[in-house]
């Protein structure tokens, strides 16, 4: 493999040094290899498995046993002895590799090597191998333009080598002169990441297309602070795509986060890290199993993790995030949660700074408020709705680097982490001891002390040491200080002392409950009139609410129109009130009256009613998360819902005085673990009374209890289709009798 580089270029004297350096490392490598080969040494240990030291609280670390210690993936990381070998060997894989009756697949990835090298400071250089083969012509089209993304700030790419070889035989090198570097597409948050865009000559099925590439630095900066260098380390500091001297996001540590599920089929990935011998590496591999190694190779140990023929992963719908259930692997240098808990704390502190206007405004904010929830409450309102979500770039230190509260109430505007710093500020001035607070947002943290977070909030530290969790990014259009979307979250709390990884509180059905009461009155054509008050609290609440909040007062008339469609097509919604969406004192409460021409449908002897408040109008605002995801008979994988739920219908009915009830809806009483459903009827001469209660217990449904939820929803929808029968007497057939 030969690096492909322009014949102008040249080195600054220390650049030099270090190339040469890194040659002479990399040489030595590929020998120390080859001698492992020959001895027929290469071994791969047993899957990793949770210690006894971990069992009892300790850090979690790599555990294997002594004996296979020997063993090492070293061939992904050093070339193979010639530029023809390799070759030789890359067509040898893709020949073997089959076609798409084989994978059903489009394309198929031959290899997948990663192999890492962490300095003592913590600045890791990654090479990436990868080798894909085209299946079907829809590869042709996807393949045809080769994507390489970095973010200049963090990191620097360097593209060593791009081929394709041809199903005759033959191997087209690709020049990079003809690259293209644009910014990679952005929404929201626009912290400068690019990309480099290479369009390939026609491919066609049966062709392969192999890169090559290396990356130094880090790929998510957060926090990022100055390291000293460490004995051992290069005599040139490593730089990213600016110029600029790299620093590791937490000093002198790394961490990597790998996956080994794949939307297309991988025949072999490979993942090697070579560290310096005094840098220990905590690993874990989760929900599934890897072959893994380890060996010493002079003053650094090599750690190596081999997955072959993974299957494309199969998504469900509404599955919960396959870093859940995928197979993956944590790596941190970090000893545990509370020592990034203290960088946490160390790191921020600095940005918490506040002038007279911040001052002026936390004074304005609060001046009514009578209790402390009613003015962290007001402060944390007035950051969610006046900081828009907006990220700009700080250089190298963005990420979770939190930008100067000065700097975010000037601008009005940060992503979550800035929106999080405002809030600590403004707090502190009104008197609370706040801090910042790292999680990931609807999705679980495991132990290896890894960056896994992506997501920033605040807490305030009450005088009895209790902790209370605000999070101002989540919170627009809600009267939740911590929103009942993020329930048993783990967090890590950026205290001075430090402390372990912790967890949200968990919330209850009756937290996000939606209740309709229904007045209705059908007349003797069968019309339908009649009067429906909603209200709700948490995440139903919050979802009207934005809902509401999202239109413009004049063409919010439209959401109700939109949603008495449910009821019947031609039901026309009147006499709407709603509760204004930033008007926090209370729940949300709207009222309205309605009518639908002909709901009753039948003849002269028999009238079909369906009942009215079973449609759960603003439903599709909601409650629109719990339907659509049953017509499997069983799931694989846990089914992610908003939040726990509770719906409660109550609705009386009245009919014409000549119309008797012939028949009801059966009376349903389901109880399981994850969901609960009641639902009870009766009628009196000229009424019915019906009262419906839907309870969901779990916001992810285990697959064991997915036939529970399922019997439940399935009846709850079954339950809106069925009819109340009644008989209508004619008044001539009254008199027949006299």
């Amino acid at each position: 493999m030969r690096y492909r580089r322009p014949v102008s270029r040249t080195l600054s004297p220390s650049r030099a040094k270090l190339r040469f350096a890194s040659r002479r490392r990399f040489a030595s490598r590929r020998r120390f290899a080859s001698r492992l080969c020959f001895a027929g040494l290469l071994r791969f240990a047993s899957p990793l498995r949770h210690s006894s030291r971990a069992r009892a609280g300790r850090p979690p670390g790599l555990t294997l046993p002594a004996c296979l210690l020997v063993g090492l993936l070293l061939l992904g990381a050093c070339p193979p002895w010639s530029a023809a070998a390799a070759g030789d060997d890359i067509r040898a894989r893709i020949a073997a590799a089959g076609d798409a009756a084989k994978h059903n697949a489009d394309v198929v990835v031959v290899l997948d090597v990663t192999d890492v090298t962490v300095r003592p400071n913590g600045i890791g250089t990654a090479r990436s191998h990868v080798v894909t083969k085209l299946l079907r012509e829809a590869a042709v089209r996807s393949e045809s333009v080769q994507v390489f993304p970095f973010d200049p700030n963090t990191n620097r790419l360097e593209l060593i080598a791009l081929r394709i070889y041809r199903a005759d035989g033959s191997v087209e090198e690709i020049p990079f002169d003809g690259k293209v570097e644009q910014p990679q597409p952005a929404w929201g948050i626009f912290w400068g990441t690019q990309q480099y865009l290479i369009a390939l000559p026609r491919l066609a099925v049966g062709d392969a297309v192999e890169k090559i590439s290396e990356m130094t630095g880090f790929n998510v900066a957060y926090l990022a602070g100055a390291a000293p260098a460490g004995p051992g380390a290069p005599v040139a500091p490593e730089l990213n795509a600016k110029g600029e001297e790299l620093k590791p996001p937490v000093p002198g540590h790394w961490h990597d986060e790998v996956h080994f599920w794949s939307s297309v089929p991988i025949l072999e990935k490979r993942y090697t890290v070579r560290l310096p011998k005094d840098k220990p590496l905590q690993a874990e591999v989760y929900n599934g199993e890897l072959r893994t190694s380890m060996l010493f190779d002079g003053d650094e140990i090599v750690y190596a993790f081999e997955k072959k023929d993974i299957v494309p992963a199969k998504s469900e719908p509404a599955m919960e995030p396959w870093p859940n259930v995928g197979t993956k692997l944590l790596l941190a240098t970090l000893p545990t949660w509370e020592d990034k808990a203290r960088w946490l704390y160390e790191v921020s502190e600095p940005q918490f700074e506040a002038d007279d206007a911040i001052r002026a405004k936390v004074a304005e904010v609060i001046k009514d408020c009578k209790t402390d929830e009613e003015k962290y409450t007001a402060l944390n309102h007035w950051v969610a709705e006046n900081i828009r979500y907006a990220g700009t770039s700080r250089g190298m230190c963005e990420g979770y680097t939190i930008h100067a509260s000065i700097e975010t109430f000037r601008d009005r505007a940060g992503v979550c982490k800035d929106k999080a710093g405002m809030l600590v500020t403004m707090l502190r001035v009104a008197g609370f001891e706040s801090y910042l607070v790292m999680t990931m947002a609807r999705q679980r943290v495991d132990r290896v002390p890894a960056d896994q977070f992506n997501h920033a909030v605040t807490c305030i530290r009450n005088p009895d040491g209790s902790l209370i969790l605000l999070d101002p990014t989540w919170m627009p259009k809600s009267r939740d200080n911590w929103s009942k979307l993020e329930p048993a979250q783990h967090v890590v709390y950026g205290l001075p002392e430090g402390m372990g990884l912790s967890q949200s509180p968990d919330f209850p059905p009756e937290d996000s409950e939606a209740v309709w009461q229904g007045e209705s009155t059908i007349d003797a054509d069968g019309n339908l009139t009649g009067r429906l008050q909603f209200t709700a609290c948490g995440a139903p609440e919050g979802r009207l609410r934005r809902a509401l909040a999202g239109l413009p007062p004049d063409e919010r008339a439209n959401l109700f129109d939109t949603t008495f469609q449910r009821l019947s097509p031609n039901a026309r919604p009147s006499a709407a009130s709603y509760t204004d969406p930033v008007d926090f004192s209370g729940p949300v409460l709207v009222t309205c009256r309605y009518e639908a021409g002909r709901y009753a449908v039948g003849s002269d002897e028999v009238r079909l009613l369906a009942l009215p408040m079973m449609q759960t109008m603003l439903g599709d605002r909601t409650l629109s998360d719990l339907f659509g995801h049953t017509a499997a008979k069983e799931r694989k994988y846990g089914l992610r819902l908003w939040a726990t739920r509770l719906a409660r219908i109550e609705e009386t009915i009245t009919l014409p005085p000549e119309w008797e009830v012939a028949k009801l809806p059966e009376a349903v009483s389901i109880e399981g673990p994850a969901a609960a459903l009641q639902f009870n009827i009766e009628s009196t001469p000229g009424q019915i009374r019906y009262t419906c209660e839907l309870t969901v217990k779990r916001w992810i449904v285990p697959p064991d209890e997915y036939a529970n939820y399922k019997e439940v929803i399935e009846k709850f929808e079954e339950l809106g289709g069925r009819v109340v029968v009644c008989s209508p007497r004619r008044m001539e057939d009254d008199h027949a009798h006299d």
